[in-house]
């Protein structure tokens, strides 16, 4: 066995890289070298089956953070292993310019209201500011070596893109596949417009539970009803109670009385209704919450529009017409407590 003093290398050891620290300007060179090789450029051919990812382009409404590049850097390796196995690979680079997150960031960004700027201001003032986060964006893409088509980028707000999307919506609207309907949605008085739920956030927040006392008309006894929003008593249709909870089975069918409407709602059993939650009896009124949403679509009720898109209570309110949510259910409870229609509690 040969001692440690007798081992010498015929030559010392050198590795390949003599920095210290990875130098990233490299990566930068190797990406502009398969840009110019056009190595990732689709091309379209009869021989060839084409393997496309259908990618979910950026909202372009700030900088890209670590979670949009992870989950596009997934999406990376997708495209480099079919293209290892032979495939052409489709990996298109678009950008999302439309919706409200872009609406919101050009109007902070901007010191402008939507509103109350003309459209098309509005629209070339969204452009400009959008084309340098697009630029932002672009440039992380490249910096991380993404293989997309980069010289076929698309974007959701150009003319090609939303003739294509007309065109869509023209030839379901032909197939009678489009219809108009009222349906509840989730709505921003402030922006002017629906949101989807993904851009939704919820808390929790405490509230309080007001005990109201509504008349059965049949028998002039009181029904004790416990809610969160008492603006809402005049789009109440229908009154329900657990099928299994016996304080109740003797108003099944039986109406009750709004207060200070006096129109009558019908009493029925349904097992939404939650026997340990206030008082067992639950008015539905649309929209108080999802179940309010669920049991109007399956009983066919007819809705009740309380609340306009100024977010303020409608004509179908009457005295409080005008009023903002809170302010409403303010009013109202102290209504209810000076006709004496609150129960203790």
């Amino acid at each position: 066995m040969m001692s440690p003093e007798k081992f010498k290398p015929e030559r010392a050891f050198a590795p390949r890289l003599s920095e210290k620290r990875w130098d990233h300007h490299k990566e930068r060179t190797l990406f502009e070298k398969w840009y110019e090789e056009d190595t990732f450029k689709f091309k379209l051919r009869r021989r060839d089956k084409p393997f496309i990812i259908d990618t979910p382009p950026p909202t372009t409404s700030g900088k890209w953070h670590i979670g949009a590049v992870a989950a596009y850097s997934q999406i990376d390796m997708i495209a480099r292993s079919q293209r290892m196995l032979g495939k052409n690979v489709l990996f298109p680079i678009g950008f999302d310019r439309n919706g409200i997150n872009v609406e919101i960031y050009v109007e902070k960004n901007s010191n402008v209201k939507m509103r109350d700027t003309p459209r098309e201001q509005f629209i070339e003032l969204c452009s400009s500011v959008l084309d340098k986060l697009e630029g932002q964006i672009m440039e992380i893409m490249k910096t991380v070596g993404l293989s997309g088509d980069y010289d076929h980028k698309y974007r959701t707000d150009q003319e090609s893109y939303r003739k294509f999307t007309q065109a869509t919506f023209i030839e379901l609207w032909k197939k009678e596949l489009v219809y108009e309907a009222t349906r509840p949605n989730n709505y921003c008085h402030e922006c002017g417009t629906t949101i989807a739920d993904a851009e939704i956030e919820y808390e929790d927040l405490p509230s309080t539970l007001t005990y109201i006392r509504f008349k059965v008309k049949e028998t002039g006894e009181l029904l004790i009803i416990a809610t969160t929003r008492p603006e809402l008593i005049c789009a109440c249709q229908l009154v329900i109670v657990n099928p299994t909870d016996e304080r109740y089975v003797k108003l099944h069918g039986l109406h009750a009385l709004l207060p200070l409407y006096g129109r009558e709602v019908e009493i029925k059993p349904h097992p939404s209704a939650k026997p340990e939650f206030g008082t067992g009896a639950v008015m539905i009124c649309s929209y108080g919450d999802y179940t309010d949403v669920q049991l109007f679509r399956e009983l066919g009720l007819q809705e009740i529009l309380a609340a306009g898109q100024d977010g303020k209570l409608t004509s179908a309110a009457g005295p409080y017409q005008g009023l903002g949510m809170r302010e409403a259910r303010s009013r109202i409870v102290q209504d209810l407590a000076a006709e004496g229609l609150l129960e203790k509690t």
